[in-house]
């Protein structure tokens, strides 16, 4: 994973409210989780237009920067 993919999930994850910051898409750790597991498309939660909502996009994962 580059850096600037590290940086887009962290800012979306910080950007999404506490309450829903869990699992393995709602944290650094299961997206650490997954990086682990040799997943190549990793999934994350980040913020909807919808005042108050989200959803789960997912990151194609490329090489190390």
């Amino acid at each position: 994973m580059t850096v600037e993919q590290r940086k887009t999930i962290e800012d979306a994850l910080n950007s999404i409210p506490v309450s829903v910051r869990k699992g393995m898409y709602g944290t650094m750790e299961g997206v650490e989780e997954q990086l682990a597991r040799g997943d190549k498309i990793i999934f994350y939660m980040r913020p909807h237009e919808v005042p108050g909502g989200f959803y789960i996009d997912k990151m194609k994962v490329s090489e190390d920067d």
